[in-house]
């Protein structure tokens, strides 16, 4: 609940930026000395709508896309000792947080012990 809160005042916050920034330029009043008849408020309802929209797109392509480009693999079952140590870690942390089993991954990270060529 308190993530959909933040996140809907950070949308509100947004439009209220854009709000001022117009007023402040004067943008309503230079378009309608040029006899463009734009509606602001339908305006802002559209960039919100947009906004929103696209932060629940980036949302829902976030995690498939970060274990994508790092090239992690989700450990289902764990197949060494190493994996099993880490998902049982993983497992009491998320209990001890009072949280449900996130999912567990590993991936290669480069060497960064050895110096460039």
């Amino acid at each position: 609940m308190k993530r959909i809160f933040l996140f809907l005042l950070a949308n509100i916050a947004i439009m209220l930026v854009i709000t001022i920034i117009i007023n402040i330029f004067g943008l309503g009043k230079i378009l309608d000395a040029q006899g463009v008849d734009l509606d602001l408020s339908s305006l802002l309802m559209l960039s919100a709508v947009v906004g929103i929209t696209g932060s629940f797109i980036s949302l829902a392509m976030s995690k498939s896309m970060a274990k994508h480009s790092t090239g992690a693999y989700v450990i289902t079952q764990p197949q060494n000792e190493q994996e099993q140590w880490l998902v049982s870690t993983v497992a009491r942390q998320a209990q001890a947080a009072g949280i449900g089993m996130p999912e567990v991954a590993i991936y290669d990270s480069p060497d960064l012990t050895s110096s460039p060529p």
